[in-house]
């Protein structure tokens, strides 16, 4: 078996083919904080990843993105198997200053 990696342009490419599906906990935390899923799109094909969980096949992906009138961070969690499988985005969120020591850097990493 192949060692899996995140294969950002991969994941660049089945987003902006559509082929992609945003699940129910990052759709709360839209709603709950204010950003659209085309905000989770745009980190998703200019964004950076900043972190990857290799044991659930995961990247965290982070940029800036406009919210109403606020330009803010904005993180997003991608789920992706294999270069030709969909894209879960499994969620997203505004980075909250507990956790984070900067948008990039978690607090005590």
């Amino acid at each position: 078996m192949d060692k899996w990696t995140f294969d950002l342009a991969a994941i660049r490419l089945q987003v902006r083919s559509g082929n992609f599906a945003v699940r129910s906990h990052a759709m709360q935390h839209t709603v709950k904080e204010g950003f659209s899923v085309q905000n989770i799109v745009q980190v998703i094909l200019d964004g950076t990843v900043i972190e990857t969980y290799p044991l659930r096949q995961r990247g965290l992906l982070y940029d800036e993105v406009d919210i109403e009138v606020s330009t803010l961070p904005l993180h997003v969690v991608c789920e992706h198997r294999s270069p030709n499988s969909p894209v879960d985005v499994v969620t997203a969120y505004i980075p909250e200053n507990e956790i984070w020591e900067t948008s990039k850097k978690r607090r005590g990493k």
